[in-house]
């Protein structure tokens, strides 16, 4: 529930006035339904060398709560003989002809990132090899949950790519009404380490006016003409601190859009130093971009957190456009020609409840927005309550693709009047070029939350 409360207040400085706010606050932190699930994280990565498939395992807990027997099952695929498995000194690895089996007691930590085993591939007919974890635990919310399949084609070539890893973990969103941009920062050292002086910057965007900062002890603002910045000597681990908040005017901006990003430097501290942990690091986020003149929602995106730029999001922005609603898609680099199997999904959790919808992530949807550039068409997709599974909407989705930016329209009338909604967003690469399937994007990069609230404006306003 900690999470869903740091959600709404994420937006509280949006357009609803101010007691409906504390009003809708009240009834959602006190409904049971939004326990994390799963409450983990969980990756099952397969790469190819020579003969031998290698399966690395990353799992983080998502919860407040200690787990505890933690156990991971893979299914050994078939067409393979395994040859060994290892993990942290505190996981158990074991294999019993059929599964490879990882057990951790007591999981006092946040992750296990160094898990894997590896098979020999010994059926010179099969090329797709296909598996899946089923994993347990015990605790606060006892519980077991089964992977999706996770398959490899070895006719093909391993992608060559990691995803960045930081240990600052920096969000970032803007609210735009009346010529005024507020910009909020989240950042959180989700590392091992000791985070010493850090630095953020935010260079104000081209053509608008600086006006004010907000921050709150132990961060330290400042402006110097040209850049906004907030300093604190150390960032504590897993420490929430109060949002840092700063404004610019766009009166006289003429530009369609104004962009800008956020970089931060910092010092790590602590044993490590020198094995695999720098002494100083640096971080930067995605592009920014938002609409100057208009009543905006933009939550952006981690740069380069997928492999290719063309469904690589920076931002996504939400905005009542006369009698329709409109999201905006941004991306690193260009979608290409029509024709190129893109997805680009916005999910719509009318009522903010995991348990009225179809579970997605941390949601529970009714609605969901597709546009496929492989048709270079939109479609809106309900919720079947009796099947629970999705149906093609009646209403009309339009779609305006330019270079690196998707625009898709449909009918306000899909949300309840002045309804609240909760919202997520998916960018989907399916090309079978590589070994394996490209991971998904997706918007709120925050695990934690899994989710952003929009709060519609008034009619009347």
């Amino acid at each position: 529930m900690a999470n869903f409360c740091h959600t709404l207040r994420l937006e509280t400085y949006l357009v609803l006035p101010i007691g409906f706010v504390f009003l809708f606050t009240l009834i959602f932190t006190t409904h049971p339904v939004y326990a994390q699930w799963p409450p983990f994280k969980f990756d099952l990565e397969p790469t190819l060398e020579e003969n031998r498939i290698t399966y690395h395992i990353e799992f983080s807990n998502k919860v407040d709560w200690p787990m505890t027997d933690v156990t991971f099952k893979v299914l050994l695929p078939d067409g393979t003989r395994y040859l060994q498995g290892g993990a942290q000194p505190t996981t158990m690895v074991e294999f019993d002809g059929v599964e490879v089996t990882f057990f951790t007691a007591s999981f006092n930590q946040k992750s296990i990132k160094d898990a894997f085993f590896t098979v020999e591939v010994i059926d010179p007919i099969v090329t797709n090899y296909t598996t899946h974890a089923w994993i347990s635990w015990t605790g606060k919310q006892p519980g077991d949950y089964v992977t999706e399949d996770v398959t490899i084609d070895i006719t093909k070539p391993s992608l060559k790519w990691q995803k960045p890893v930081s240990r600052l973990q920096l969000e970032a969103m803007a609210f735009v009404s009346d010529d005024i941009i507020t910009y909020t920062l989240y950042p959180m050292n989700v590392g091992r380490e000791r985070m010493w002086d850090l630095k953020i910057i935010v260079p104000i965007p081209t053509g608008t006016t600086f006006l004010s900062v907000d921050t709150a002890p132990p961060f330290v603002a400042d402006f110097d003409g040209q850049e906004v910045s907030f300093s604190i000597l150390e960032m504590e681990r897993e420490a929430n601190v109060s949002p840092l908040r700063f404004k610019v005017s766009t009166n006289g901006v003429t530009a369609p859009v104004v962009e800008t990003f956020a970089w931060a430097t910092w010092k790590n501290g602590g044993r490590r130093l020198g094995q695999g942990v720098l002494a100083q690091e640096d971080y930067r986020t995605g592009s920014i971009v938002v609409q100057p003149h208009a009543t905006q929602q933009v939550v952006s995106d981690a740069a380069e957190d997928v492999p290719l730029a063309n469904y690589d999001l920076t931002t996504i922005a939400l905005q009542e456009d006369g009698s329709d609603f409109k999201v905006t898609f941004y991306t690193v680099g260009e979608l290409g020609l029509v024709g190129e199997r893109l997805e680009y999904i916005f999910y719509i959790d009318r009522d903010c409840r995991i348990d009225t919808g179809l579970e997605r992530r941390n949601l529970g949807v009714e609605h969901r927005v597709r546009y496929r550039h492989d048709r270079g068409k939109a479609d809106i997709y309900d919720r079947d309550e009796s099947e629970n599974r999705w149906s093609r909407s009646p209403i009309e989705v339009s779609s305006v693709v330019n270079k690196n930016t998707l625009h898709v329209w449909f009918s306000s009338n899909l949300f309840e009047y002045d309804q609240p909604f909760c919202w997520m967003a998916e960018a989907k690469n399916r090309t079978e070029a590589f070994s394996t399937s490209l991971p998904t994007e997706r918007t709120p990069n925050d695990d934690e939350s899994g989710m952003a609230l929009y709060n519609r404006k008034r009619s009347s306003q």
